[in-house]
């Protein structure tokens, strides 16, 4: 009983947090931010397919590092929540922004060369992602920067404007490797002729201050000078990750797109159905989940109500995890949630009627308890195996063919399913174990078997 008690306060401990995450107001946990996400057929947006000009030495690489490259501005640039941006064929990416309304400030966002520089940022230590201004050095007017004129530095300013040492142009295209030494993670690139000279003349006058590598007008990495470097690499150390290397060195081999692409079709999707389909779709979900809690209970009794309540902190806790890993909702995703609110019960009813069958055999009621949930174990985790199996080859398929319709509905009906696996059979155990052990009731009627003359169950 201790046991059984240990794990049903762990629960309780669980489905607490799942509310709190769950609650309207919460927005933050442990500074992760928490939030569903509406997709495209919700919120509406902007969605443009990208196509490589004809040409070109198209690589999966160079489409990958497009694709993120074309990612960040989206979400940066724009201040797109959850876009959805995944190369389609060999030579296409297609992008989805939710809630944008400007077709051609999506374009020119996502389509644009993008501009990469290494600036003076002085001692000012600047955070990856910060916005800075850039301008253009007196002996070199014309570095490239859009709307850069010639002026001064001040990386301290409320928005820094840090002054451009080396156009991006300059760097040695897929020079930038990530490596490792006795730090930890690195990066080493190197420059042309032009830029090299320049870089010698000012890591030689700034040793102990800073260089920021600058994207787009945002701050990619910000490290400190150890000495000049007038020959060979530039190496950056001390980086946190390897995840972390690898960005850099991609921003560093491919600021601008690796890959001239132009849009081959460009639509708007809008917003005014979305509402009507997710009331729909809320109330359709509330009434088919009362309708099978009240068959559980009416059908299958005290076992029934219990599995109601595991219904309801599987629905809590799948909405939480839904929260916190920032699952974009679609009309589909709600559908394969409320399907995986199917399979839940679907697994309980199975074990409910094992039980039975061990209650009509004879057996105690809490050995019946026991059989009858080892006995449905194999079918309950063999159907959802096989579903989160199917899902997983869904979501490749959507992701790879940039179908997010079939994506959004792999991706919450594969977590419901392997949440409803756990919830269907070790809280509904647990609350049986709990009911049994503490003498409760043993009336085999409340099990769903009725009592006959005799001693007989039917």
């Amino acid at each position: 009983m201790r046991h059984v008690g240990w794990t049903f306060a762990a629960i309780i401990v669980v489905f607490l947090c799942a509310v709190y995450v769950v609650l309207p107001s919460t927005t933050d946990v442990f500074g992760h931010t928490a939030q569903i996400n509406k997709g495209i057929d919700l919120a509406g947006g902007v969605r443009v397919l990208l196509k490589a000009d004809h040409g070109q030495n198209v690589t999966a690489e160079g489409m990958s590092t497009a694709r993120n490259v074309i990612e960040n501005r989206v979400s940066q640039g724009l201040g797109v929540v959850a876009p959805q941006v995944s190369v389609v064929g060999k030579d296409s990416i297609a992008v989805e922004m939710p809630g944008v309304k400007d077709q051609q400030q999506a374009v020119a966002a996502i389509g644009k060369t993008g501009y990469l520089a290494l600036a003076d940022s002085g001692s000012a230590q600047l955070g990856t992602g910060a916005t800075v201004k850039l301008v253009c050095p007196p002996d070199l007017p014309k570095c490239g920067a859009k709307g850069a004129k010639v002026g001064a530095g001040n990386p301290n300013a409320k928005i820094p404007v840090l002054q451009v040492v080396v156009p991006g142009s300059d760097i040695s295209q897929g020079s930038a490797q990530v490596g490792f030494d006795t730090t930890g993670p690195t990066v080493t690139y190197s420059m042309n002729g032009s830029g090299s000279d320049r870089w010698c003349k000012y890591t030689t006058n700034n040793v102990g201050k800073n260089s920021a590598i600058v994207l787009d007008g945002k701050v990619v990495s910000d490290p400190t000078i150890q000495g000049a470097i007038c020959q060979g690499q530039t190496v950056i150390n001390g980086l946190t990750s390897s995840t972390e290397a690898q960005q850099i060195a991609t921003y560093l081999n491919y600021g601008a797109l690796p890959i001239s692409m132009h849009v081959d079709s460009l639509s708007s999707v809008a917003a005014s159905l979305g509402p009507i389909y997710v009331t729909a779709a809320v109330k359709a979900a509330v009434i088919s989940v009362i309708i099978v809690a009240l068959f559980m209970l009416l059908y299958y009794r005290l076992p029934g109500l219990l599995a109601d309540i595991a219904l309801l902190m599987y629905t809590v806790a799948v909405l939480a995890i839904f929260k916190l890993l920032g699952v974009t909702m679609t009309l589909p995703g709600i559908a394969g949630f409320i399907i995986s609110i199917g399979m839940a019960v679907d697994a309980n009813v199975l074990i409910f009627e094992r039980m039975k069958e061990e209650l009509r055999a004879g057996k105690t009621l809490g050995a019946a308890v026991e059989a009858g949930f080892s006995r449905a174990f194999p079918a309950i985790r063999d159907s959802n195996v096989s579903t989160i199996i199917t899902t997983i080859i869904l979501f490749w398929f959507g992701h790879t063919f940039a179908a997010t319709v079939i994506t959004g509905f792999a991706t919450t009906l594969g977590i419901g399913v392997a949440l409803s696996f756990i919830t269907a059979y070790f809280v509904s155990k647990t609350l049986l174990r709990i009911v049994v052990q503490s003498g409760f009731t043993r009336n085999r009627t409340l099990y769903g078997v009725e009592q006959l003359a005799g001693g007989r169950v039917a």
